[in-house]
């Protein structure tokens, strides 16, 4: 495959034109940064979300006749790049990540380094894949993009440690390579960080931070029942599509379930879907076909997706650079959108909480450290380390290694961690800075919410700018606020709490393992999940009668019963009989046959003795046999368990079912935590 590059004496308009279809000319700025990546200079654009960033290296790229490598934070943001680049520009483009198999990925390599793509999109997280650091060395790199470059600091909002390793391939190249870092939220603090990891002779290309189009607003509302009930009021009255951003996974889930009920078209979305389901929703939202994405952070970011109408906080913002790069997703085409910020000040404790448990435990370093300066020559990889010690989440993990690294006490080798001869203690004076910064950062957003002047003046401020002028056109700039709408009539929220049903998320990435099923109730704070805590832990005899007629009452309501042919359980730990005898009973009163189609293959600890997600795994991996296969094989089952926590004792055995010859698997669970992990 030949790749057309563009001709010298072809002007950068006739490209923009011929090429990418763009007849109005250049934003300001555009055109200065193209330039500089043809003469291999190094750019740090720091411009306004919209501003229309990925311009600048698409061009770039196509006068050049090696590869471009982008790196990118989200799958979702590469999918988009990708698919804009291919289908419309005619621009070579693949992806390599963890959607796709090691033999995917390898062949896309191959295609790099034989010149049959011109830009290729991988995470930062890459650098330390065994298959990437084989295969890179042979590939022509003519440029290097750093996509959301904020994520390179240490005081950006959304800081990832591989990021820091981007500064090692930069070091591998010729110095007159041109790198491009992009990103739309840098304060001063943030910009001289990038610049530290690019390189001092990076020049900065800094545009205004003003959107103006944007009709900024913040509503005080107290607790969960009035924000709901001012969601379905107020956002029938809102044009087009828009994004509710929520702080958890189950608000998401929960506030989309609650304007379903209020008759709003909504569906929710987080990084914990199934891989398809994601796409398939981020395809919606391209198309307008709901009203209404209820997300955490996880939906939009790098999107380029015109003509979203409206942006809403459910929760509080933990800093005015992360809401800025939020509510800038909306009217990206220049059209007037909303933005509005729902202020319940008991949502600030969401967020301190947030910033005290992000700081990790003096004693994770101590622990670490120690494992990795005790483990063999060959030293130890991050799986190896989350199963020797005892920390949350991968993403912490990685900040410790991050932060042992920089102070010369680790070192990273092909994916493997060992101690350097340095014997000096762990310096956490770096950790008690990031906290007050991040606390100063929540202050600043308390701010935003109590200022009655301009609220983009405010927020551009913060980002660098200098200029002043109101942006005309938010509630204090213009003193109108959108009508108010008594709530709708319907269900109060606490009752709607009660019989809002946990989604259980459907699983089939590579291997086949379960659709999509329900809780009755989350474990904490509720009345069912007493129930369950008492039978369970307190020697309280069987689940009571009212928590069959309930699931009864949900399979009924929520599954297809005409297709489920047999109903088992998951084998106890320490609960005895309890899940099984409530699974006979749900049978009994469904009149379907009931199966102990799972056994125990060894012996298992409670899974919440486990801390992270890799022992978790290790605890549950191959722990389930099928015993009566005959049963099993093209059948589909109902799989009924008591609580749902990280959904592995679920996967794994719906997983031995569908191996076994099982059609397919419906999980049900009486509860399910409210928490995941690795978020």
């Amino acid at each position: 495959m030949t790749i057309e590059l563009i001709q010298e004496n072809n002007s950068l308009e006739t490209t923009l034109v011929e090429r990418f279809h763009i007849n109005t000319g250049f934003h300001d700025g555009q055109r200065d940064i193209i330039e500089r990546l043809i003469q291999g200079k190094r750019v740090l654009a720091i411009q306004r979300t919209g501003w229309g960033k990925s311009l600048c290296y698409q061009m770039a790229s196509l006068y050049y006749s090696g590869l471009t490598i982008v790196f990118s934070p989200l799958k979702a943001l590469m999918r988009d790049q990708c698919l804009r680049c291919t289908k419309n520009y005619g621009i070579p483009a693949e992806i390599v990540s963890s959607d796709f198999s090691e033999e995917q990925n390898t062949a896309v390599l191959l295609k790099a380094i034989n010149k049959h793509i011109k830009i290729l999109f991988i995470s930062p997280e890459r650098l330390d894949n065994l298959n990437w650091q084989k295969h890179v060395t042979e590939m022509s790199i003519s440029m290097v993009v750093i996509d959301e470059a904020h994520c390179i600091s240490t005081w950006g909002h959304d800081f990832r440690p591989s990021y820091r390793r981007i500064s090692n391939l930069l070091r591998f190249l010729p110095e007159n390579t041109p790198v491009l870092a992009l990103t739309a939220t840098a304060n001063k603090r943030v910009e001289e960080d990038i610049l530290f990891q690019v390189g001092d002779n990076t020049e900065v290309i800094r545009g205004t931070m003003k959107r103006p189009n944007l009709s900024l607003e913040v509503v005080s509302l107290n607790g969960n029942q009035t924000k709901l009930d001012y969601l379905g009021a107020i956002l029938p009255q809102l044009p087009g599509t828009g994004i509710v951003y929520t702080a958890t996974r189950k608000d998401a889930a929960l506030v989309a379930s609650f304007l379903r009920h209020k008759g709003i078209d909504s569906r929710y979305y987080h990084a914990g879907l199934d891989n398809n389901v994601r796409q398939e929703i981020e395809l919606e939202l391209y198309q307008n076909q709901r009203k209404v994405f209820c997300s955490t952070s996880a939906l939009g970011m790098g999107i380029d997706k015109s003509d979203l109408r409206f942006v809403i906080h459910y929760h509080f913002p933990s800093s005015p650079i992360y809401y800025y790069q939020e509510i800038g997703r909306a009217g990206r085409d220049g059209e007037s959108s909303h933005c509005i910020l729902l202020y319940d000040q008991k949502d600030i404790e969401i967020q301190e909480h947030l910033i005290h448990i992000a700081k990790s435990k003096e004693q994770h370093y101590d622990m670490v450290l120690t494992a990795i300066r005790q483990s063999l020559v060959q030293g130890l990889r991050e799986r190896d380390i989350l199963l020797k010690v005892p920390i949350p989440s991968q993403n912490a993990l990685r900040k410790i290694l991050s932060d042992l690294q920089d102070q010369e006490l680790v070192e990273q080798k092909n994916g493997y961690y060992k101690a350097t001869p340095q014997l000096k203690q762990v310096n956490f004076s770096y950790d008690d800075a990031a906290l007050q910064h991040k606390s100063q950062e929540l202050q600043e957003m308390i701010n935003y919410a109590n200022i009655n002047t301009c609220y983009m003046n405010f927020l551009s401020k913060y980002l660098g700018d200098l200029e002043n002028d109101p942006c005309g056109n938010c509630s204090h700039c213009t003193g109108v606020t959108l009508p108010f709408v008594a709530p709708l009539a319907g269900m109060q929220q606490d009752i709607f709490e009660e019989k809002f049903l946990p989604p259980i998320e459907k699983r089939s990435n590579q291997i086949a393992q379960h659709e999509a099923g329900y809780s009755l109730a989350y474990y904490q704070n509720s009345k069912i999940g007493s129930l369950v805590h008492r039978s369970k832990y307190k020697n309280g005899g069987p689940f009571p009668d009212e928590l069959v007629q309930r699931a009864v009452e949900v399979i009924r309501e929520q599954y297809p019963l005409h297709l489920i042919d047999i109903i088992t359980s998951i084998p106890p730990t320490k609960s005895g009989d309890l899940v099984e005898t409530f699974a006979k009973s749900i049978a009994d009163m469904l009149s379907i046959t009931y199966v102990r189609a799972l056994r125990k293959a060894r012996e298992t600890r409670e899974q919440k003795e486990f801390v992270n997600k890799v022992q978790k795994e290790r605890n549950i991996k191959n722990a389930f046999v099928v015993s009566t296969p005959q049963l099993v094989i093209g059948r589909t089952l109902l799989l009924v368990d008591d609580i749902y926590d990280s959904g592995y004792t679920i996967q794994t055995a719906a997983q031995e079912l569908r191996k076994t010859g099982a059609l397919a698997v419906y999980p049900f669970t009486i509860t399910r935590t409210s928490h995941s992990d690795d978020q």
